[in-house]
């Protein structure tokens, strides 16, 4: 089965919340329409707010929360995105491109491998957000790792150590999207 960005825990509320604040005439919502005090001290941790430049292929941390500043092993607020930082890095800068790209929803899951089936895994939700143009100039997105791991190594120090897989990346399909798609099924349109 296929991750579902809707019914994960952390990000699923974040993406309900970022559509709410879409409504139905919009693709996107605006940064002035976005509040982090309504979305909840349990999201908070795991958000970051991400300037896009250069149509997204550039990408600068505005706010990053301190569940990801722990596990990344580095304050990268206000920093650009470098992506020689090791391939999950790169991974990043590819998932913001898109999210610019794409003007929509983008999930993905991520994972590094290292010793005897050790395993930290990443999932990501990045969605675009205008400063009332039409084009994204910011994504707001979540991470939330998982691990058996009582303690799993920052990806700092899994740089060069562990083996690093994309699992899955997806344009995330909202709940109205689907319902839209499904209505035209069987449909004769000669």
């Amino acid at each position: 089965m296929l991750p579902d960005a809707l019914t994960h825990p952390v990000l699923g509320p974040l993406l309900r919340y970022w559509n709410e604040k879409r409504g139905a005439e919009r693709i996107m919502p605006e940064r002035k329409d976005i509040d982090p005090l309504e979305m909840g001290a349990r999201l908070l941790p795991h958000l970051l707010l991400c300037d896009l430049f250069e149509r997204g292929n550039r990408v600068r941390f505005r706010v990053v929360g301190t569940n990801i500043v722990r596990r990344w092993g580095f304050e990268p607020t206000a920093k650009y995105l470098d992506e020689d930082l090791g391939p999950y890095f790169a991974t990043l800068g590819e998932l913001h491109n898109a999210c610019f790209a794409e003007r929509a929803p983008i999930y993905s899951v991520s994972a590094f491998h290292w010793g005897v089936n050790r395993e930290l895994e990443a999932h990501h939700l990045l969605l675009p957000l205008t400063k009332g143009g039409f084009e994204p100039a910011i994504a707001l997105a979540a991470i939330a790792f998982r691990s058996d791991e009582v303690f799993p190594p920052q990806i700092r120090n899994l740089n060069g150590v562990a083996r690093f897989e994309e699992r899955y990346r997806s344009i995330v399909d909202l709940p109205e999207e689907i319902e839209r798609r499904a209505g035209l099924v069987g449909r004769n349109v000669a």
